[in-house]
């Protein structure tokens, strides 16, 4: 039996990790589930005692049994290894417009239509490890080959990652050296901040400084404004994750915090993260470990210095090879994540969503199995090209749109400096077709894929190569934070 299907502990199935479990799909760094009951000892199958009776998980949660550690093997019936704990486990988001699809019409791949673990591997290659996330995606970010997914297109809250979008669509047109002027409504953002101070200037790289390092809600807010409004934003948000192939995705909130009737799946959150990596000014943020935020004047006057913030993906100063991109959390979504790691001539993204655990360790694991077997797993499915994913036919409601939560800037903020404000166009992204390079010509014969409507957006393209090693780091000290979200 796969063991990352089904386990039988002391009488009890345990969905090992897996914790997506069939049916339609819900939903910064890491940040463990709190236990269904009172930490009590783990109970061993061997020994025939029983567990307590664990408390009712809160809404949008199921009950749900965990190997007491994370194992990168299969546990063995009546070892030590194969002691459980209660917790509570996310559920995939039911959503009314989204109906189950039939596995042809499931971006990727048919095989991509499932609610486990799925691989394809020869005889002598190990499963994926364990992960406590309800669904993952790892995949090569050159070729888009998926070599390991578990539920993939469950939809879930995205918590923080969605602010990959919100790069993605704003970073192309927004002058790095255009100035912003912090407002009330910025700095009263819910969840982590950057600390911005409203009445002071701040630059649009300084934005996304705050935005990518420190998930600041409030730099989230502020480019929004500069883009042309949260309403403006949001729509080509949508329209380009549209043009992605990523329909699991409906953004209504920039920062990524929980509204109802926003999510994404594993699987869109690697379509929109490989597209991120092309733009170089992405990398670049997305990559950084630390900087230096600028200060500002309080309301009385008061001069606050500069300070440092650092990058919360939670992996950046762990794992060898890390290009980026982005980590998540709020109390709804758990944790979140998407990665980029290149290590040698191969470069792998892992996407993983609704984690109950601290994923860092899963996380690692995962990639570690991916870069030693990647070269003998076969494709389950693949991160499809932009715009060849259409809009399956069971969703006949879905297309690009948004509504909007909290309140909404519709005019760009007026600036000082140099820098022009946006003209709302469609955005356009570039596919990966090479992890090491590609030239700007091939760069710009994909513009002609939207018809070149986005005015100024081939200035801001790099090689579409990602990057190897570490990419530019710049001084800096932590920033506060929420308590929401990151």
């Amino acid at each position: 039996m796969n063991w990352t299907r089904v386990l039988v502990v002391a009488g009890t199935s345990l969905v090992a990790g897996t914790l997506a479990l069939a049916g339609p799909a819900q939903a910064d760094s890491s940040r463990p589930l709190a236990p269904m009951a009172p930490t009590t000892p783990a109970t061993r199958a061997a020994s025939g005692s029983t567990t307590p009776t664990p408390a009712p998980c809160p809404s949008g949660q199921t009950p749900t049994t965990l190997p007491a550690t994370a194992p990168s093997t299969p546990p063995t019936p009546g070892t030590a290894s194969a002691t459980i704990r209660h917790s509570c486990a996310l559920v995939p988001i039911q959503a009314p417009d989204r109906p189950p699809l039939a596995p042809e019409h499931v971006v990727g791949g048919t095989k991509l239509a499932t609610a486990g673990v799925v691989t394809d591997l020869p005889a002598g290659v190990p499963l994926p490890p364990w992960s406590p996330a309800m669904s993952y995606v790892v995949a090569d970010l050159a070729t888009g080959e998926i070599i390991a997914a578990k539920n993939p297109h469950a939809l879930a809250r995205p918590a923080s990652t969605l602010k990959t979008l919100t790069a993605l669509v704003a970073l192309p047109k927004l002058d790095p050296r255009q100035v912003v002027i912090a407002t009330d409504d910025d700095v009263a953002a819910d969840g982590s901040r950057v600390g911005l101070v409203a009445g002071n200037p701040y630059t649009v790289e300084d934005l996304f400084n705050g935005l990518f390092l420190v998930s600041g809600n409030d730099a989230a807010y502020a480019i929004a404004r500069a883009y042309g409004g949260r309403a403006q934003l949001l729509s080509d948000m949508n329209t380009t994750a549209a043009h992605l192939g990523a329909w699991d995705t409906v953004a209504k909130d920039p920062s990524g915090l929980d509204v109802d009737g926003q999510f994404s799946s594993a699987y869109d959150l690697a379509l929109i993260g490989r597209a991120g990596m092309q733009l170089e000014s992405f990398r670049l943020h997305a990559a950084m470990v630390k900087s230096t935020f600028p200060g500002a004047k309080d309301s009385t006057g008061k001069v606050l210095p500069a300070f440092a913030v650092e990058n919360n993906n939670p992996i950046i100063d762990k794992y060898r090879g890390v290009i980026g991109i982005k980590s998540g959390f709020t109390q709804a979504a758990r944790n979140t994540f998407i990665g980029a790691v290149k290590r040698g001539d191969r470069s792998l993204i892992i996407t993983s969503v609704g984690s109950v655990e601290r994923q860092t360790d899963s996380i690692m694991a995962l990639l570690d199995w991916g870069f030693a077997h990647a070269d003998q797993a076969r494709a389950v499915g693949w991160l499809v090209a932009p715009g060849t994913a259409p809009p399956p036919a069971e969703w006949t409601t879905v297309g690009p749109g948004a509504t909007l939560s909290g309140s909404d800037a519709t005019t760009a903020e007026p600036s000082t400096g140099s820098g022009t404000g946006p003209s709302p166009a469609e955005p356009t992204v570039l596919p990966a077709t090479s992890a090491d390079s590609q030239t700007d010509a091939t760069a710009l014969r994909w513009l002609n894929t939207t018809g070149g409507r986005v005015s100024g957006i081939a200035a801001a393209l790099g090689a579409a190569g990602v990057l190897g090693g570490w990419l530019a780091r710049r001084s800096r000290r932590r920033s506060r934070s929420g308590t929401y979200q990151r």
